[in-house]
């Protein structure tokens, strides 16, 4: 990396954390997150017909949002993502070190707004590739989280990437990082959409 790149890459780091530093601060900071429902690749490999998808979302949350997935075969829905574990001290040495994170699915995330989505039908095998790397991120016991290296977005980029998909610049915030995903891979039947009314904001950032 180039000394311009390291410095618009620290301003940009420092820009984020100073947008943190000014949210008002949550005694009860929502858990971090993984996936619910986990069926064997074996087993979806044959189910036949179609109903495999993945729904990349923005969840509406303090300065940055947070990036999250759904996904399923038409039957009950999944969900994964990746959190610092603990309180805004956590999160803001988060900005400079990795810090702990964890894999296990909130389901108060889904109280959240949604800003954006982008949803994407899948294969039988692309599910199957899927499934893999969900199930390889949940079996990592030491996850880690970092602002720059490994945030919400890295996360479900991998997952993106699983499926064939190509992935934007991770180092962005969660309310452009979905929109760019829809863009560089030419959208889908639905695309990276506005909602209002699937939940309620909150103040905590979840990146």
């Amino acid at each position: 990396m180039h000394l311009s790149d390291r410095a618009r890459t620290l301003r940009t780091a420092l820009a984020l954390f100073l947008g943190l530093a000014t949210l008002p601060l949550a005694s009860h900071p929502l858990r971090a997150q993984g996936a619910t429902g986990q069926a064997s690749a074996d087993q979806h490999q044959k189910a036949t017909g179609g109903g495999y998808y993945i729904e990349f979302r923005v969840a509406q949350i303090g300065a940055y949002g947070h990036s999250y997935v759904v996904y399923g075969n038409g039957g009950r829905q999944n969900y994964a993502d990746l959190h610092p574990m603990g309180g805004y001290a956590v999160m803001a040495v988060g900005h400079v070190l990795p810090v702990p994170a964890n894999t296990q699915w909130d389901p108060d995330v889904l109280k959240l707004p949604v800003t954006s989505r982008y949803r994407r039908s899948l294969t039988a095998e692309q599910y199957r590739k899927l499934l893999a790397a969900v199930n390889n991120a949940k079996s990592n016991k030491a996850p880690y989280w970092n602002a720059v290296t490994n945030n919400c977005n890295h996360f479900i980029g991998e997952l993106a990437q699983a499926v064939g998909l190509k992935v934007p610049g991770s180092f962005q915030v969660s309310y452009s990082f979905v929109p760019a995903l829809k863009e560089l891979n030419g959208g889908g039947s639905e695309g990276a959409s506005k909602t209002s009314g699937e939940g309620r904001a909150a103040a905590a950032p979840r990146t």
